[in-house]
């Protein structure tokens, strides 16, 4: 089958120079944008030590023993040491109370990275956060709104827009600084090097080929290249840190896309509610009811009895031409590069190995149609158990 609906990623923006778009942060948060991701999270712990009144010979860093492994990168590259935190079970989020007892006198920050679409438990994790006199950080790489945009209780957040993100622009990301923090911070931050994204001619080829390569011909031409290795899951470490000067109006023209882009989540849970019966967990059902707030979906996930269950349906679905997978799947101390940076095994986090095992993500970009959900629905029927 040459088509395949992708797994994940939105389309890329034109700039909408004169877009007259408040930052929906922007009242709360100042805006650093950043040359990646990783770069601006690596920013956020960086301010985190400089702010902290702790002086610890190796800072730590709390973060979920299940994630991406750009989170190890934004820690290490600070000097910082990586402390994981089991989640709760079958749910993407970490045990509040594990991470209560992995706090130590050299904590100076805990990140609380959003899933899928989905933040963290930021209300209860702040709590713990103040008493501690630690920084929380939101990691709404994955996430859009961010939820400090909503109630500011996080220091920072971050946002990324690299392909795979619910705002694509083809890389870079933000830093988002509480206010009240101060100019201690943007002293810090304006010391950076800067680079200009420019949209020349270059850059709308490059949007043209992108877009084109997300469409179900062109992703199916694409994963058939054998080296690319799509998806795959490996730790790179960071090596530098840089602002970026995005154009006038291409990060207000992402979000005003993202902001109209309907969810085709409420019809996954509908059409998807007989797994119940048959072992499976609709972790995301209940977190859905926010999209009427304009919260973007990045993938739907669902959690099989097993990973032989799992993986059974992941090959049945990528056979019909869709575009499901397993994400990460293990947990970070599994993941390639890692062994030596992050402690213990993927046995010390039982619920972050678990959900690595079992989880299945279902593409919720705005090409799947209702006809796609009722495909993949009928397909998982046939391998649910």
């Amino acid at each position: 089958m040459t088509g395949m609906l992708r797994p994940v990623g939105s389309r890329v923006p034109v700039p909408h120079p004169g877009t007259n778009l408040q930052l929906p942060w922007a009242e709360n948060y100042h805006t650093w944008c950043m040359g990646s991701g990783t770069q601006a999270l690596s920013s956020a712990v960086l301010l985190a030590i400089t702010r902290s009144s702790r002086r610890p010979s190796t800072p730590e860093v709390i973060l979920p023993a299940y994630g991406c492994p750009d989170l190890v990168a934004a820690v290490v590259a600070q000097g910082a040491r990586p402390v994981l935190v089991d989640l709760l079970p079958d749910y993407p989020f970490m045990d509040p109370e594990k991470l209560s007892n992995s706090l130590s006198a050299a904590t100076v920050a805990v990140i609380a990275a959003g899933f899928l679409g989905v933040p963290e438990q930021l209300s209860s994790l702040a709590g713990i956060c103040r008493d501690h006199g630690v920084w929380l950080i939101e990691d709404s790489a994955q996430c859009f709104p961010p939820d400090c945009a909503r109630d500011p209780i996080a220091d920072c957040a971050v946002l990324s827009f690299g392909r795979g993100k619910p705002i694509n622009l083809m890389g870079g990301g933000a830093l988002l600084v509480r206010r009240d923090h101060g100019p201690a911070t943007s002293d810090l931050l304006s010391g950076l090097p800067e680079i200009q994204l420019d949209v020349d001619w270059k850059w709308k080829a490059r949007r043209q080929l992108f877009n084109f390569l997300l469409g179900r011909f062109g992703y199916g031409l694409l994963r058939r290249v054998p080296f690319l290795g799509l998806g795959s899951t490996v730790y790179k470490p960071l090596v530098r840190l840089c602002r970026l000067k995005l154009p006038a109006g291409l990060l207000e023209a992402g979000i005003s896309e993202a902001k109209n882009r309907a969810s085709i989540s409420p019809e996954y849970t509908r059409k998807l509610g007989f797994l119940r019966q048959r072992r499976w967990t609709l972790f995301m059902e209940q977190d859905i009811a926010p999209q009427a707030e304009g919260r973007v979906t990045l993938r739907y996930g669902v959690l099989a009895p097993n990973q032989h269950v799992r993986d059974r349906a992941i090959n049945a679905l990528n056979q019909k031409g869709i575009g499901a997978n397993a994400f990460y799947e293990r947990a970070l101390p599994e993941i390639e590069g890692l062994k030596g940076i992050v402690p213990g095994s993927a046995s010390d986090y039982p619920n972050a190995a678990s959900f690595a095992n079992r989880l299945l993500t279902l593409p919720s970009h705005e090409d799947v149609t209702s006809q796609d959900v009722s495909l993949i629905a009928s397909v998982i029927s046939e391998w649910a158990s």
